[in-house]
């Protein structure tokens, strides 16, 4: 047990480290009254939080190169702290891209857009089962949660190590489901890479599967359409946390460049603290506010058996930071770029990843213009070194380790706080990110030392509870999954020889999501009054036993004068006497039938429904991926949405380039009394050149009439580089009777089309408008016209 927190006297206090733990416990320790020393052995506060200033000639900007972001629903402690102190928060966006063998194969995961960004991959197989297994994993993952076993607390007299459970890993967990290559390598070891700046290899080797889907659940990750919290950046940076704590905190208690060699105990059990410049000082309590390993290299020769083996499961991997403007360590296609950019590279020996880098585009992250700062980035582990001209700062970071013995030895720990005047604190002790680092400091200063916080404290560990509840649509989205993967994926690998065996068979899944329930009904719970089951005996013994009635561990009640053939063995074999008729296999009672008769009723409907609303969404669907990806013709929005708002780098003409001409049709459908026509017969302009056209719209007839125009791009192929960026397709445009109106259209052709072989030889683009009559359904509400 704890030994209970004596707050009744003033006590000489010890933080060792400043990153946001020491921080977070040193702001809680100044409300109280005890006398607190900051020991850090850098030259700086914060650790991760680290902002350095980005200049370009008068102007300068903050840019974070260790904490950058958090969001609104996993950071409870850390947010309402920042209210206290007024350190103000702006939104950011949260996007994440994957480039592959420099650029060979690339998507991000913003919008449809940007996941074909290479027009190619809407052909590849590989990329439409990686999407498919994103949404499966998103669904099942779940069940992780759901299925594991409820934490059984620990005692101190059980071995940590020899306490281990068997964990299964990511690497295991994606084998035995049988996801592709495409989806390990390309979207989840990524992704887990990059969350937790962990090397591949161990994220598939030695990650619990368990860990990353809590944490995936908890910060809104496995919701495919639902909404997802909103993500921050501190506005003046994260530092400027760091500096509003330090206002008013005494000079002479801080001491930077002040590394701690070793811990002792004196007689009296307070805590010596040895430096390494040779000098020691004594305190009643110290806060070892540093990671696990270096924890246990303070404690040195006075740690105890149990600190040792607990605090030996903990491990870091050092990480290099670099910041710097070279766009080769950003994706080849603009469209990929991404807050997060995932790079890497591709082994010819293996399909794993070999090396894991990782940009930050800080330009999108903390809104910083790139006039004039230009682009802003940092690099986590460089593929290779950025130019020296173009490279600004370096720093290592470390990071925590997750493994199956990390996470258990994480339940121990209570078992060694507060014992010796020492307490742990630290990220490694929960997930490893910011709010847990900082909720630790918060907790050891709360718990041990009697400080007072003025908000409530909030464990973000369970922040949406223990386990998931699935509703009805996850029900209905998990067996149209099924049936897609059945009918659908696995038929099509079988054909293309690419099948990949789950140990777990999607089909027997996919019965048993059909039927399971509907089969664990089918099972007779037996009572008094049930009528007994008749099954095909097997071949009897010689050994016949009379038995009178009795309850069999099944719940099955056997009647007596009944005979039991195999009894020996096992197996309950039952005949009805002097009937030479074997009853069926499963007799039903009525509420028994109700619920199958529900259940059947409920999967038939929901199939068609689905199947209802598949055909009524087909057509918005269909728009929809058109207008983003260029099928059928549709060009595309410009892509500021893509471009993290800012298409001004696509909007340079390229010189070098041919002119290439653009001419304009209109039309009209046969009910509309319109005269629609284009102003001018065509316009010859540069890629990356604008320009505006005009087409004239005259209602000839005696009503004001409501029209709305579609359009579309010939040839197809030039579709997804006709970027409008201001029309009015798809708008109500009313025409009052005999009114003329001119509506303008504002155009560029993205330069990315000169890379395109399927551009070669084009000359000359049409765009088509036709407008038709508008029209509305029974509720008023207006029914945009199919997609020509």
């Amino acid at each position: 047990m704890n030994r209970r927190a004596d707050f009744s006297t003033r006590k000489k206090v010890a933080i060792v480290g400043s990153g946001c733990t020491g921080i977070a416990a040193l702001w809680a320790l100044n409300r109280t009254y005890h006398d607190v020393y900051l020991y850090e052995a850098a030259d700086r506060l914060g650790g991760h939080t680290n902002t350095v200033q980005w200049k370009v000639g008068k102007y300068s900007t903050a840019v974070d190169t260790g904490f950058i972001v958090l969001n609104s629903a996993t950071y409870p402690n850390f947010i309402n702290f920042l209210k206290k102190l007024n350190v103000p928060l702006d939104p950011t966006e949260m996007t994440f891209g994957v480039s592959r063998d420099q650029g060979l194969f690339e998507w991000a995961g913003t919008n449809l857009g940007t996941i074909f960004c290479q027009k190619r991959n809407i052909f590849s197989l590989k990329m439409w089962r990686m999407i498919f297994d994103i949404i499966r994993f998103n669904q099942f993952a779940l069940d992780v949660i759901i299925n594991a076993e409820d934490e059984q607390p620990v005692k101190e007299t059980d071995n940590v190590l020899h306490s281990v459970g068997r964990m299964e890993t990511i690497g295991e967990y994606l084998d035995r489901e049988g996801y592709s290559d495409a989806f390990c390598n390309d979207y989840l070891i990524p992704m887990t890479a990059a969350v937790w700046s962990t090397s591949p290899d161990k994220c598939s080797l030695e990650f619990p599967i368990l860990t990353l889907v809590r944490f995936l659940w908890n910060h809104h990750l496995l919701s495919t359409l639902a909404a997802r919290p909103d993500w921050l950046t501190l506005r003046e940076g994260s530092q400027s946390y760091i500096d509003a704590v330090m206002k008013g905190f005494p000079p002479n208690h801080l001491f930077l460049n002040t590394a701690v060699r070793q811990l002792s105990n004196d007689e009296d059990g307070r805590v010596v603290l040895h430096f390494e410049n040779g000098k020691s000082d004594t305190f009643d309590h110290v806060i070892l506010a540093t990671h696990g390993d270096q924890a246990l290299a303070i404690l040195g020769p006075s740690a105890t058996d149990q600190e040792r083996a607990i605090l030996s499961c903990f491990q870091t991997s050092q990480n290099e930071a670099v910041l710097h403007s070279d766009l080769t360590l950003m994706p080849r296609n603009r469209k990929a770029w991404s807050s997060w950019n995932y790079l890497t590279l591709s082994s010819s020996s293996k399909t794993n990843v070999d090396q894991v880098s990782l940009t930050y585009n800080m330009n999108i992250l903390q809104h910083i213009p790139r006039e004039p700062f230009g682009d802003v980035l940092v690099t986590l582990n460089p593929l290779h070194r950025p130019r020296a001209a173009l490279t600004k700062a370096r720093f290592f970071y470390s990071h925590p380790l997750y493994t199956p013995t990390a996470v258990r030895a994480q339940k121990f720990l209570r078992h060694i706080q507060n014992k010796r005047g020492i307490s742990y604190a630290g990220a490694w002790t929960k997930y490893g990110f910011h709010e847990d680092g900082f909720s630790s400091g918060l907790h050891v200063a709360q718990e041990h030392l009697g400080a007072k916080l003025p908000f409530d404290f909030i464990d973000s560990t369970y922040s949406r509870g223990k386990k998931p509840k699935l509703g009805l649509a996850d029900h209905f989205a998990r067996l149209l999954i099924l049936l897609v993967q059945v009918f659908v994926v696995q038929i099509l690998e079988r054909i293309a020889g690419t099948s990949r065996r789950p140990r777990t068979a999607a089909g027997a899944k996919l019965c048993a999501y059909l039927f399971v329930t509907m089969g664990m009904l089918l099972l007779p719970k037996y009572s008094d009054s049930a009528v007994p089951i008749a099954v095909r005996p097997a071949q009897p013994s010689s050994k016949r036993i009379d038995v009178e009635p009795t309850r069999r561990s099944s719940g099955a009640t056997v009647p007596a004068g009944s005979t039991v053939y195999g009894a020996d063995s096992g197996s309950l074999q039952q005949e009805k006497p002097d009937s030479g008729v074997r009853l069926p296999i499963f007799l039903l009672s009525a509420e028994q039938s109700k619920l199958i008769v529900f259940l059947s009723s409920y999967y038939t409907i929901s199939l068609i429904l689905g199947t209802v609303a598949l055909s009524y969404g087909s057509v918005p669907l269909y728009k929809m991926i058109c207008q983003t990806t260029g099928w059928g013709g549709q060009p595309v929005r410009a892509h500021g949405g893509s471009y993290d708002g800012d298409i001004s780098n696509r909007l340079v003409p390229i010189t070098s380039a041919n002119r290439i001409k653009v001419t304009f049709n209109a039309s009209v459908s046969d009910e509309l009394p319109w005269k629609f026509v284009p102003q001018q017969r065509e316009v010859r302009v540069l890629p990356g050149e604008t320009a505006l056209a005009f087409y004239k719209a005259t209602n000839k007839g005696d009503k004001d009439i409501i029209g709305v125009a579609t359009y579309s791009v010939t040839p197809a192929q030039c579709a997804p580089y006709f970027s409008k960026i201001q029309c009015f397709c798809f708008e109500e445009q009313r025409l009052n009777a005999g009114e003329t109106v001119d509506m303008p259209v504002f155009f560029y052709l993205d330069p990315d089309l000169l890379n395109d072989l399927n551009m070669k030889g084009v000359e000359t683009v049409t765009l088509n408008y036709t407008f038709f009559k508008a029209r509305y359904d029974n509720n008023g509400r207006f029914k945009a016209p199919a997609v020509a």
